[in-house]
């Protein structure tokens, strides 16, 4: 190095301090140690450790991770540490970011769960709240109509049918109607109606008696289903304008209110029929009696002295038919009495004054 370079470096170069004046100032001989301390500088052996001069101990035995002396290596090496460092400082906090957000999202997932529930509950808890006030409040029973009834008031049907006012009317149970209406033996139960959103409506009809017999010393009147609907023990009465029934051939039900039950199906089957034929005829109160005694000769005497031969049980409604009509013809030749034979309806026979 030239003078004037000196003189350039002794320029740009900080005042020495008192330890290093007078001292060597040359490239370092690589035969002496760095580390001893100049002996003009007591200053900065006071600043240095025992385990800097003596070179013992834990930090002289770790293996250099960061600066080397020397060079690139050293550079590198810090580079890489530094590196690895910041990739994990980056992952950590990455990783912690992930942490928050997942906690972050189950804390709010946690409520959205606990919000949809308590949302259904609610929704439960307000449908059942409104279907008790419609149940128990709004559609109740508020008026009773009754249809049907000429003798029987509409206060005893409603009375046995159970209803109440107040009841709701979606509780009404129709078995247990009609089971108390027929506990009247005159009462017939058609159907029930209900009209939102508090009227009901009771179909009945009266069972109308059409025939009376004797049975056991004890008098029945009956209806053309054989419901029993009057007894008693005494035989002087006659009812006038029923039917008088023999040759029937009981079994039981022989009970007011209930069903008279035959020992044959085929007498019940007889008697349901002729029955309904005769209503629909409107002949009815024209019949004295019936014997059905003989299936195959069912006999019917009229109240002005005719008596009609039917044959047996089949086609009733044209025999009954062709009854009437040959009595009218009969009546209009004033021809009483006597036997009209429609056991063939289309060829009616009259034997005037004979017994069969």
């Amino acid at each position: 190095m030239d003078q004037q370079g000196r003189n350039n470096q002794t320029e740009s170069q900080e005042p020495l301090r008192d330890w290093q004046r007078e001292t060597w100032m040359a490239p370092f001989p690589m035969h002496e140690n760095p580390f001893d301390e100049p002996e003009d500088a007591p200053e900065l052996r006071e600043l240095r450790s025992e385990e800097l001069n003596n070179r013992s101990g834990e930090f002289w035995e770790k293996q250099p991770t960061g600066y080397v002396f020397g060079g690139t290596a050293g550079q590198e090496a810090v580079g890489k540490q530094k590196g690895a460092q910041t990739e994990s400082v980056k992952n950590v906090s990455r990783t912690g970011r992930q942490r928050s957000n997942m906690a972050a999202g189950n804390q709010k997932a946690e409520p959205s769960r606990k919000g949809r529930l308590f949302s259904v509950l609610l929704a439960a808890a307000a449908a059942t709240a409104l279907f008790l006030v419609l149940y128990y409040l709004v559609f109740t029973v508020r008026q009773v109509d009754v249809t049907g009834n000429r003798q029987v008031s509409a206060e005893e049907i409603i009375r046995r049918s159970g209803i109440r006012r107040g009841t709701p009317i979606f509780s009404l149970n129709r078995e247990e109607i009609e089971r108390g209406i027929e506990q009247n033996p005159n009462l017939k139960f058609r159907y029930m109606e209900k009209e939102l959103p508090g009227t009901v409506t009771l179909a009945v009809q009266e069972r109308e008696a059409c025939c009376w017999m004797v049975w056991n010393g004890i008098l029945y009147t009956m209806d053309k289903q054989r419901m029993v609907l009057y007894e008693t023990e005494d035989l002087t009465v006659r009812p006038a304008e029923l039917v008088q029934v023999d040759g029937l051939k009981v079994r039981s039900g022989a009970r007011v209110g209930q069903r008279l039950v035959l020992e044959s199906r085929e007498q019940e089957s007889v008697f349901t029929n002729l029955f309904l034929e005769m209503k629909v005829l409107s002949c009815t109160a024209m019949m004295e009696s019936a014997d059905l005694s003989n299936l195959n000769s069912l006999l019917l005497t009229t109240r002005d002295g005719y008596t009609v031969s039917l044959g047996t049980s089949q086609d009733i409604h044209a025999k009954l038919r062709s009854m009437l009509l040959t009595r009218e013809e009969l009546i209009r030749r004033k021809e009483y009495g006597g036997v009209i034979n429609v056991s063939l309806p289309e060829t009616p026979i009259y034997s005037p004054g004979s017994d069969l």
